[in-house]
């Protein structure tokens, strides 16, 4: 059924970025605890801060998909079935229309980071930026694959829904 694919990829997907906040989190502590130098501290406070918000963000989907998944599974199995297809594809079109501006982000954190590596030889900084570029390449790389999933859902959504 494309919900329980469509919520079982988010699912994996929110477990990987756990998994590789919390290896990324401990390489970068590990580094400033072996260099205990400026560009090993920024860095490491870079990825902890950022590790710590995709990891935030991971857990309120998985929160708010297991009730979302049954609620729109159970929908399509009752006599709402037009009107929940109706509303998930309205809401998935939603989410499908912010990655545009998800890359902007990022793009815009990206510009500010090679600026940190090019404006200054000061190694805290190009820690920062380091942390920066990092999280730039998990961002884009996370909604490379949501949004093609988001994509997939929404034209099976669509068939669904005979339009």
């Amino acid at each position: 059924m494309a919900v329980l694919d469509y919520f079982a990829g988010e699912r994996q997907e929110m477990l990987i970025i756990l998994s590789g906040s919390a290896v990324l989190a401990i390489v970068a502590a590990w580094l400033w605890a072996a260099t205990r130098t400026g560009f090993a501290m920024a860095l490491a406070i870079t990825v902890l801060v950022s590790a710590s918000l995709l990891s935030a963000m991971a857990v309120s989907l998985l929160v708010r998909d297991k009730g979302l998944s049954g609620n729109v599974t159970q929908a399509l199995g009752s006599e709402q079935r037009a009107s929940a297809i109706s509303a998930e594809r309205e809401r998935i079109s939603v989410v499908i229309s912010l990655y545009k501006y998800y890359r902007y982000a990022a793009a815009a954190v990206g510009v500010l980071a090679l600026a940190g590596l090019l404006l200054t030889q000061r190694g805290w900084v190009h820690g920062l930026a380091a942390g920066l570029l990092l999280l730039v390449v998990a961002q884009t790389m996370i909604d490379h694959y949501s949004e093609k999933r988001a994509r997939l859902y929404f034209e099976k959504l669509n068939v669904m829904s005979g339009s």
